[in-house]
């Protein structure tokens, strides 16, 4: 059984896995105590470069967590438990996923793992808003969804950054615990159509048009002000960075996997994709609803009809051994 931060000889891996999960966020290890505990071989790709699951926030919404559980914490806790059931774990990043006769390829820097099947679980990219040492603040006072942290903001001084209908709806949306809501564009220009505009005004809803450059910080990572490129100055205690994200889809359309209109990939109730033997989990299936809790069920739904698909496989051929 693998430790954390330790590596499998991958010079003397399983031949074929039954499961390769990329990412190891809540979707993936999800999937990956599922699958150990149904005894399928599986070994999880946790990508080193930081992702939702990585910046330290605190969880509310978990069930069984009165006081909130920090998403470090949730997921060291997944990881050890699919690691108890015999799961696997490589803390690289897979560069390429290639098939050939429904058996899949994934090609890290240290070698290649085969797998039966594959469950893609890579997550987004947010658009930060980004001035100096802006990583700092991500997770405790720099935020990107109103259902996670919304309940945080009573009475707090809240700055939205965003230049679209979307920003604009979490500004209005936002109100609902503080009245106290500032929005800025993050940008030279407007690019809200009048009728926002008035709506905002009417909500009491400053509206600011510039660029932030620099925070000032009361204490590490918590907002005391942003500095604009006109000189101007917002006193805040959170931001909401509402700038929207870009799903990882580099495997997923390498593999030849259909995506949604707004980029995200596409799955049905199973969370099969458009390729046989590819399911997917977690934020890169849907624009909205991105909650861990979601993420999970994902996962457990993916690694169940994974299980299945391979049942199935499994049959078809004693059948085919008889004939």
């Amino acid at each position: 059984m693998t430790k954390k931060g330790d590596l499998m000889d991958i010079n003397h891996p399983i031949e074929l896995y039954d499961a390769l999960i990329i990412g190891g966020g809540p979707a993936g290890i999800t999937a990956a105590v599922y699958l150990a505990r149904a005894c399928r071989s599986v070994v999880v790709f946790d990508c080193p470069r930081p992702g939702r699951s990585d910046w330290g926030q605190t969880n509310h919404n978990y069930l069984g967590f009165p006081k909130g559980i920090s998403i470090d914490d949730l997921t060291a806790r997944g990881r050890q438990q699919a690691e108890h059931f015999s799961a696997h774990f490589h803390e690289e990043e897979v560069a390429s996923l290639t098939e050939e006769d429904g058996v899949f390829a994934a090609c890290t820097p240290d070698g290649t793992l085969h797998g039966r099947a594959v469950i893609l679980a890579t997550g987004v990219n947010d658009r930060w808003v980004q001035f100096p040492g802006y990583e700092e603040y991500i997770g405790r006072s720099m935020h990107w969804c109103i259902v996670c942290d919304g309940y945080e903001m009573q009475g707090q001084r809240v700055l939205v950054a965003g230049n679209d209908e979307s920003a604009a709806e979490l500004a209005m949306q936002l109100q609902r615990f503080t009245e106290q809501v500032t929005m800025v564009t993050n940008s030279g220009a407007l690019g809200l159509p009048q009728a926002t505009v008035r709506a905002l005004d009417a909500q009491g809803i400053r509206l600011v048009v510039g660029r932030i450059v620099e925070a000032r910080a009361k204490k590490r990572g918590y907002f005391e002000a942003v500095l604009l490129n006109g000189g101007g100055e917002i006193a805040l205690d959170h931001l909401f960075s509402a700038q929207s994200a870009d799903p990882n889809t580099d495997l997923a359309r390498s593999l030849g996997v259909e995506l949604t209109s707004t980029g995200y990939i596409k799955v049905d109730t199973e969370t099969k994709t458009s390729v046989p033997g590819v399911y997917a989990a977690g934020e890169v299936t849907r624009l909205f609803s991105h909650q861990v809790v979601t993420a999970a069920h994902e996962g457990a739904t993916a690694a169940t009809a994974l299980d299945h698909g391979l049942y199935q496989q499994d049959q078809a051929a004693l059948r085919a051994g008889r004939t």
